[in-house]
């Protein structure tokens, strides 16, 4: 793919960035952030020092257009983040985050289950006219290789367990697969995952 770079993300693809987050869960984020998720992810992304924050993020262009994201943070990331990322799902839920506390805890429990050493892909995804041209491959390869020069020795991601097409991606990649999560229920449906790791 001799037209395909990968940069940092930007504030100004906040767009770009909720509408592909969307692809990566487009019943499990709705279940979790309510019917406001792409909004809430929209906004988030915007702000620095947050799990959702453009810092994290990386963006694979084709043409000079974005044609996937992803989205990922160290284990020291997380922890140092979760307090102002909670912050920032209150502000943009408001009056709608008790309804949902109890999703979001629930997910708290079973997903994002890292270490020390540990790099975590919270999300990838890549725009449906753009898939099949090695896209995520670039796109995760290129967040391997950051992850690596940083001192990680383990990426880590979570994928339902019914998305086969995704499953096999990362198997391709060298992603083996850990026994499958406690079910994550949802008023919506229930979610199951797969843990899936590769050493750096």
């Amino acid at each position: 793919m001799d037209n395909a770079a990968v940069r940092p993300g930007r504030p100004d693809d906040a767009e770009a960035f909720s509408e592909l987050a969307l692809h990566t869960g487009p019943e499990l984020l709705p279940a979790l952030f309510g019917p406001t998720a792409r909004a809430l992810w929209r906004n988030a992304f915007r702000h620095p020092r947050s799990c959702f924050s453009f810092e994290h993020s990386r963006f694979i262009e084709l043409n000079g257009r974005p044609a996937g994201m992803a989205l990922s943070y160290d284990f020291d990331q997380k922890r140092g983040e979760e307090l102002r990322s909670l912050v920032l799902i209150l502000r943009y839920l408001r009056w709608r985050f008790p309804a949902q506390i109890t999703y979001l805890r629930r997910s708290g429990d079973i997903v994002a289950q890292i270490t020390q050493g540990d790099h975590y892909l919270s999300n990838i995804a890549v725009y449906p006219e753009s898939r099949c041209l090695g896209c995520g491959a670039t796109l995760l390869t290129a967040v391997e290789e950051e992850a690596r020069r940083a001192g990680s020795k383990r990426m880590v991601l979570d994928v339902e367990s019914d998305h086969d097409r995704a499953i096999r991606f990362y198997e391709r990649l060298g992603y083996a697969a850990e026994p499958k999560s406690p079910p994550l229920r949802t008023r919506r449906r229930d979610f199951e995952f797969f843990k899936m790791t590769k050493s750096l």
